[in-house]
């Protein structure tokens, strides 16, 4: 299992989520990918200081996207098998 944030979500923001997960005792061993628009270098340091174990950068262009999603998909599953 991987959790997917973004850190521009309505209504709490990613990074908040973020936080909350990995304080939580059941939810902090779960790995979280932030993929995101947001390429501020203050975005991706509260994110690792939270806890993410991966912060990318997702391309505007929908097939960039994907593969950058298949990629995403290759690393965890292996990574967790």
């Amino acid at each position: 299992m991987v959790i997917l944030l973004d850190v521009n979500m309505p209504k709490v923001g990613g990074l908040e989520v973020l936080r909350k997960l990995k304080s939580h005792p059941v939810f902090r061993t779960i790995p979280v990918v932030m993929l995101t628009t947001s390429s501020v270098s203050q975005d991706v340091q509260t994110a690792y200081e939270y806890g993410a174990n991966s912060y990318i950068v997702k391309p505007v262009d929908f097939d960039k996207f994907m593969e950058v999603a298949a990629q995403i998909e290759l690393y965890w599953a292996a990574l967790t098998s």
